[in-house]
């Protein structure tokens, strides 16, 4: 009976064995995948909040305009040339380019990431910023760092929302919520981190980068809930 059990321990160590190897074999694609994912789901998220604040401004512009428009009797036809449709058009344009910009400047560099152990990513980390001379070099980690969290946000309320509407149940669909928001942000936000702050040593086109990344990072903060 003994035997039985030990051959039969042997067996499932056997299975477990090749199943964490082709778990292994497979994992540097999910990650890496898995990180840009969730980088590209926060920039949408950003992006939405910079087109809110983009149509907000519009709005007042044209307002503006509309005003000095219609003091005159000839230029009054021009108060109705730019409606509701073409300044929400416009907005949304911007906020989608602005979306693509970040997406090739933070998202798609995090294909190329290299999974090792957490100490060793720790430890490399540490070295990349202790060389770090100035604070240039920092703003697309710190984007990418602010605009994961917003992704992971994201992805949390959508579950929340899913959970809740499929089964009726709240507080089931506030703990779904709050697992996957852990999880990714223990998981893949660090990852995410450092993988865009090991990229920047070789980053061309840093200030161009920061002009584009600073309004969207602090958008990122702001689409947090």
């Amino acid at each position: 009976m003994t035997e039985r059990k030990a051959d039969r321990s042997r067996k499932i160590e056997r299975v477990e064995l090749r199943v964490l190897e082709r778990v292994n074999r497979f994992r540097w694609i999910f990650v890496p995948v898995g990180l840009c994912a969730l980088t590209a789901v926060g920039a949408h998220a950003a992006a939405d909040v910079v087109g809110d604040r983009l149509l907000w401004i519009v709005d007042r512009v044209d307002a503006l305009f509309d005003a000095i428009w219609s003091s005159w009797s000839v230029t009054a036809p021009l108060v109705e040339l730019v409606g509701l449709t073409q300044r929400t058009w416009f907005a949304r344009a911007i906020a989608l380019c602005w979306e693509l910009a970040a997406d090739a400047l933070i998202a798609i560099p995090l294909l190329g990431y290299d999974l090792r152990e957490p100490g060793q990513e720790w430890e490399l980390g540490r070295d990349l910023l202790r060389r770090t001379r100035s604070p240039l070099p920092l703003v697309r980690p710190l984007a990418t760092l602010l605009v994961a969290i917003a992704g992971a946000c994201s992805l949390a309320r959508m579950v929340q929302g899913s959970v809740q509407l499929a089964l009726h149940v709240s507080w089931l669909g506030h703990l779904a919520r709050a697992l996957l928001l852990v999880a990714a942000l223990v998981v893949f936000v660090p990852r995410a981190a450092f993988r865009s702050l090991e990229h920047e040593r070789t980053a061309r086109y840093r200030v161009v980068a920061a002009v584009i990344l600073l309004p969207l990072l602090i958008a990122a903060v702001a689409s947090w809930r």
